[in-house]
């Protein structure tokens, strides 16, 4: 039986017990909580986009660090002072590994490639090709002769250092997020999508082992010092120990309530190390695991890097607010546990929630007439429902790859989905009959939509493009180039004259419909844009990126307007209310809030979802709000009552 850490012979000391303990204890003596700043020791500044990777030299001087700006830097540990920049990947750089005597960087890419560097001198050393999707994991082993690179096609591929040779393939059936090198060179570990973590013989490039027990895929992995543990990290929360010489699960690490994206054990194997979506940072007593650090405040957005230096005195982390930061492991360890910030704002009132997928929910679309709700899901498939009713209608299979976009037709007649597995599928409603497969695309789909005139619909995605399609003949129009990142956000003007798109590479592009042709660049995002919506006058368009705000802008003259802020993370998804009046936005803070667009002032909050939400929109008629989570859910929530605003309020543009 597995044993869960707080749940031996002898009772743990409950956690509010624990906390009033130290309330109690700093009241009574003169030592105060460590303040965050005192905390961090240097602050790395100088990434343009995201931060996706961090990794320490062996010497524990230098910081790398891997971005969505296609860069790789070196940094001083000590001053935070940045020592060069490495340029030659054509897109995100998601992994970055120092070799084991220092000298040389190995960097992973959204460009299916990976590079080795000799960093001092900025000079490349060699280009790895052979994965057919983005890189996004890496590993370098401790003897030096070989790197390990998980891919998005579900691959790990094991490179001779030497001579750049591919020496073996290994598979999963999912992405590989991540990979860990035992201390001897001997076993390989990885994370994937799948839900499991595999061990893996070098010399041979056998599978030992699979890992089963995660609920959703494997995001972080690392090996103790003396080779014994294996901590995973997880999007189902979960922090895990896994008994390397018995393949089997010992202990889960307690308190994560986000999906974690990157774990990290000390080097006396003391700790672990984790951070998650929720912008935490925790440590945990790796023998008893006790959590003995939380931190929220001063972390940043989204921790996706965590690294411990050689001597164990600092932490670094990477957040995808562009930042690193070198934290001090004793002041961090003396601040303790740190209150969860408070939510704050009016309540929606449920009406629903929808169950029956069997992974997060991604995206969802009511049919005009309001009768019909659409959802896509990680699991492959649409799911039909009926509003009114909340039963389930149907379940439409047919992509290979995860469904992450829908858009019904203007005639509610067909269904348009997009997928992972680089495909547009046209489905008939409300049979459900697939109808086409538009294929064109060389990477993951992220994003479609149709055109209110009901004559043509768009496509986009990782492969930095956007195909227009004829709707009757199943045809592609046109494809527009220009982005130099992923597209992942798409939407029609309300008159199908202009499309707006949004990408990695931090902007929003206006295009002409007729002529295919680009007519302006919208450049305030300091990172991936994620969702845009037109209003239903065509006059405004909203963003969502890599920021806690919702950007407004009009789009006759792109003049950037206030925007909406109040999430306490990054705003995820945004949507207009069919009047125009109200703007919905979606957060990493696992809420959905509701504007008053003319003021930009909050009128309510929708909490109610147990993981991050991806997706919000209202109904044709305005009256109920949709939204979709990582929970597995699709909840229907009554539209609050629009509060008038307060007497004098007004919103002024931002100063530049």
């Amino acid at each position: 039986m597995n044993e869960q850490y707080g749940r031996k012979t002898q009772m743990p000391i409950p956690r509010f017990q624990r906390a009033v303990a130290l309330v109690l204890i700093f009241a009574t003596t003169t030592l105060a909580a460590v303040p965050a700043v005192a905390q961090v020791r240097a602050t790395l500044k100088g990434h343009t986009l995201a931060l996706a990777s961090i990794d320490y030299s062996p010497d524990g001087r230098y910081v790398a660090t891997g971005s969505y700006d296609k860069t790789a830097r070196i940094w001083d540990a000590t001053t935070g002072a940045e020592i060069v920049t490495l340029r030659g990947h054509e897109a995100t750089v998601e992994a970055v590994r120092f070799s084991p005597d220092g000298k040389t960087l190995a960097t992973g890419s959204y460009d299916s490639t990976v590079k080795l560097w000799d960093w001092a001198s900025g000079r490349e050393l060699a280009t790895f090709r052979g994965h057919t999707n983005m890189i996004r994991s890496l590993a370098f082993a401790p003897d030096g002769k070989t790197i390990a690179s998980g891919s998005h096609d579900n691959t790990i591929k094991l490179w001779d250092v030497a001579t750049g040779k591919e020496r073996a393939t290994l598979r999963h059936n999912g992405a590989v997020r991540s990979l860990a090198f035992s201390h001897d060179s001997r076993i390989l570990s990885s994370g994937s999508n799948d839900y499991t973590a595999k061990l893996w013989d070098v010399a041979t490039g056998q599978e030992l082992t699979t890992l089963e027990g995660h609920e959703h895929g494997v995001r972080g992995i690392a090996f103790s010092p003396d080779d014994t543990t294996l901590v995973t990290g997880s999007m189902d929360t979960t922090v895990r120990l896994w008994d390397v010489a018995r393949r089997k699960e010992k202990a889960i690490l307690e308190g994560s309530t986000s999906e974690v994206l990157c774990v990290a054990f000390s080097p006396d194997g003391k700790l672990v190390a984790a951070g998650s979506v929720d912008n935490s940072l925790r440590i945990w007593d790796a023998a008893t695991g006790e959590d003995l650090v939380v931190r929220w405040s001063g972390v940043g957005d989204r921790v996706r890097g965590v690294a411990f230096s050689p001597d164990g005195k600092t932490l670094a982390t990477a957040t995808m607010d562009h930042l690193a930061k070198i934290w001090d492991v004793d002041q961090l360890l003396k601040s303790g546990i740190e209150p969860a910030p408070e939510e704050i704002g009016p309540k929606g009132e449920e009406r629903a929630s929808l169950k029956g997928h069997k992974s997060f929910v991604t995206a969802v679309a009511f049919t005009p007439d309001d009768r019909m709700l659409a959802s896509a899901s990680h699991d492959k498939t649409i799911k039909l429902w009926d509003v009114a009713t909340g039963n389930e209608l149907r379940t439409l299979a047919g992509h290979s790859g995860a469904v992450v976009t829908l858009a019904i037709s203007p005639d509610s007649k067909i269904l348009m989905t997009g997928s992972y597995d680089r495909t547009a599928k046209l489905w008939e409603l409300p049979s459900g009959k697939e109808i086409a497969t538009l294929a064109g695309h060389t990477n993951i789909i992220r994003a479609v939509a149709y055109a209110p005139d009901g004559k043509t619909a768009i496509s986009a995605g990782y492969d930095e493009t956007i195909k227009l399609w004829d709707i009757g003949s199943h045809r592609e129009i046109a494809t527009l180039t220009g982005h130099t990142g992923g597209v992942k956000a798409l939407a029609f003007s309300p008159d199908s004259r202009l499309i707006a798109s949004g990408s990695i590479d931090g902007t929003i592009k206006l295009w002409d419909v007729s002529s295919a042709k680009e007519v302006a660049t919208i450049d305030v995002h300091t990172g991936p844009v994620h969702s845009v919506t037109f209003s239903p006058d065509g006059k405004l368009l909203a963003s969502a990126g890599a920021s806690n705000d919702v950007q407004l802008f009009e789009v006759e003259t792109r003049k950037e307007l206030a925007p909406f802020k109040g999430h306490t993370a990054w705003a995820r998804f945004c949507a207009f209310s069919p009047d125009g009046k109200m703007l919905a936005s979606a957060g990493l803070d696992n809420t959905v809030r509701l504007w008053d667009v003319a003021t930009r002032r909050q009128t309510a909050a929708l909490k109610g979802h147990l993981r991050r939400i991806h997706f919000v929109t209202f109904s044709h008629d305005g009256k109920i709000v949709a939204t979709a989570a990582m929970d597995g859910t699709i909840k229907l929530w009554d539209t609050p009552r629009q509060v008038p605003p307060l007497a004098g309020s007004s919103v002024t543009a931002p100063g530049r």
